[in-house]
Parts: structure tokens; C-alpha cells; sequence
């Protein structure tokens, strides 16, 4: 069965740094199919983030735990190598009606 992310970067990250962080813990993990491919491209440039489309493959009843072991991986790893998530921001002017 194929797991599938969609993973956002911010503008000011290396994608390829962030491409290859994602890899890793794909290709490491022991649920994953090894004769399968994985797919790490990046899918927008959107309005806040720099999104990539994730694909792996499991077996059917490994999906669900690989799914959210990598999200989870993907966090820390991004928290300890210096690759931030982006969030939607607004910026709101005032103008004074007089």
C-alpha cells in the first residue's frame, strides 16, 4: 500500500537539504518496502511554503504506522538539522480615519 505526505519547507530552506533529510528516513525505515520506489518531489510553491509530495510503499497493514512514524521523524529531524515549517502569516495595516 503507498504512504503518502505532503511535507512544506519555508522559502528561506535549502530544498535540497530538506529533500534528502526526508530520503533518509524513508529509505532507513524498516517498514518500507526496499524493492518499491520511493518518490521525494517538490509538488507548489505555494503561498507560505515550499511543499513536496512524499511516496513510499508498505505492506497494507504497516501504512497507517509508517505514516505516522515518518511524520513524527520528519519533525525531530527537521527541528535538529536547522529546516523550518512555515505557517500562514497576515500582515494587517491600520490606516486612522480621522
Amino acid at each position: 500500500m503507498r504512504a503518502e505526505w505532503s511535507i512544506g519547507i519555508d522559502y528561506s530552506d535549502d530544498i535540497d537539504k530538506a529533500r534528502s533529510i526526508i530520503r533518509r528516513l524513508i529509505e532507513n525505515h524498516e517498514l518500507v518496502l526496499k524493492d518499491k520506489p520511493v518518490d521525494c518531489f517538490l509538488a507548489e510553491l505555494a503561498d507560505s511554503s515550499v511543499n513536496f509530495k512524499v511516496r513510499c510503499w508498505t505492506k497494507t497493514d504497516d501504512k497507517w504506522v509508517v505514516y505516522f512514524d515518518i511524520m513524527e521523524k520528519i519533525k525531530k529531524a527537521f527541528d535538529a538539522e536547522g529546516v523550518s515549517f512555515p505557517f500562514p502569516q497576515m500582515d494587517v495595516h491600520m490606516d486612522k480615519v480621522e
